[in-house]
């Protein structure tokens, strides 16, 4: 059982010419497994170049609008077995269902609008897709929300609270963890947009392999205006069995356990 590091960055402050190897040599350097990465502004001519300098293992997701578009990697040491691809919302929500250690994975990809009736939209649109997912597969949200669901990571107004409320109501009904959060529930002063003090970008995982998740950080990401986020989890298709309950008889020979066991079943 490998562990695998998850990063997920918004790379809407890396200069264009520097988006197709600085930022990518950056992030090979780090050793991620797999890398959500938002606001790419590729295209189709963008991809040749790509897989050049990172590998054949890159995924993307288009969008006509300036800020969108998506892009998931998979380290070149790691070869999943990609079972399916959805561009759900093009250029906001890229879908790759994977089968990794045995353990069928559902890699989500989301770059949530800036503008608030569009964000609710896009909220919408998403939990609509997720619903399609199967409930018993190991779910991964990750990337840029453009909201926060607790006033500690986020220092202005929420612009879109219907969006926010939307997205709660995700986390709820997939039962998905922010796994940053939960490993740093008293940090205040951390956040990943660099120019507001916001949590912004996360890495949801299915609160069902919480235990599998063993740290998480936010660091500097040179090029951007956003931090980098990981998670490094051990993710695999062995879980507890049932547990059956059994009487230890060696109790039979307990003269205190015998004489309390008669003294309550017995009728008065």
């Amino acid at each position: 059982m490998t562990p695998l590091t998850i990063a997920t960055l918004n790379t809407w402050g890396c200069r264009m010419a520097l988006r197709g190897s600085q930022v990518l040599s950056f992030l090979r350097e780090g050793g991620y497994s797999v890398v959500f990465l938002q606001e790419t502004h590729t295209d189709l001519t963008a991809e040749d170049s790509w897989r050049l300098e990172w590998g054949d293992r890159v995924y993307f997701s288009y969008s006509m609008v300036r800020q969108a578009g998506v892009a998931t990697l998979f380290s070149p040491d790691l070869r999943p077995e990609v079972l399916g691809v959805a561009k759900a919302v093009p250029g906001c929500l890229l879908h790759l269902r994977v089968r990794m250690e045995g353990l069928m994975v559902n890699l989500v990809n989301v770059y949530a609008p800036t503008s608030g009736v569009e964000r609710l939209q896009f909220c919408q649109q998403a939990s609509a897709f997720l619903g399609t997912l199967n409930s018993h597969e190991c779910l991964v949200l990750g990337g840029d929300f453009n909201t926060t669901l607790e006033e500690r990571d986020h220092s202005g107004t929420e612009q879109s609270l219907a969006a926010a409320n939307t997205l709660r109501e995700i986390v709820e009904h997939h039962s998905l963890v922010d796994i940053w959060r939960d490993h740093h529930t008293d940090d205040t002063s951390t956040f990943t947009f660099v120019r507001v003090e916001a949590h912004w970008s996360c890495i949801y995982l299915s609160c069902f392999h919480l235990s599998q998740a063993h740290s998480s950080s936010i660091r500097p990401a040179p090029f951007s205006d956003h931090h980098l986020a990981t998670v490094t989890a051990s993710l695999c298709a062995e879980r507890p069995g049932p547990a059956y309950w059994h009487f230890n008889n060696s109790l039979l020979e307990d003269e205190g356990f015998v004489t309390s066991f008669w003294e309550f079943w017995l009728p008065e």
